[in-house]
């Protein structure tokens, strides 16, 4: 074998290797984003479910919106709120922008009258 073919096989051997860790490393960024996304919407499902019991008053609603930096809004007796974040999207997403949304049931008086809805979901997904 030539030197020149030799050092052609290395170059080769040492841009395939770079391009393999680059993807691993790549790659387990995204896992840990997206674990790191999943425990936040379970995170924030459990305090749903612990503070926002069938009953409570619209100040414990509202309360439980500021507490978790969720924006939101009450419209046609529901609250509504959104949480931007980010994540590992799924192929066939075209970004890791995430959202925390969550959808509360209101009586006539404001009072929570199920229990609440938290979704987590990927902006742009197919």
């Amino acid at each position: 074998m030539s030197t020149f073919n030799r050092r052609w096989s290395l170059a080769a051997v040492v841009v395939l290797t770079a391009g393999a860790i680059w993807f691993a490393v790549r790659e387990y960024r995204c896992k840990v984003r997206g674990s790191v996304f999943a425990r936040q919407v379970e995170s924030i499902e459990q305090d749903a479910s612990k503070e926002l019991k069938i009953g409570a008053d619209e100040a414990v609603v509202a309360r439980f919106f500021r507490n978790h930096g969720i924006p939101f809004s009450i419209v046609d007796a529901q609250a509504y709120g959104a949480l931007r974040t980010s994540g590992c999207a799924p192929f066939g997403c075209g970004t890791d922008i995430a959202f925390i949304m969550v959808q509360v049931k209101l009586d006539t008086v404001g009072a929570v009258a199920e229990a609440p809805k938290v979704t987590g979901m990927y902006k742009d997904c197919l």
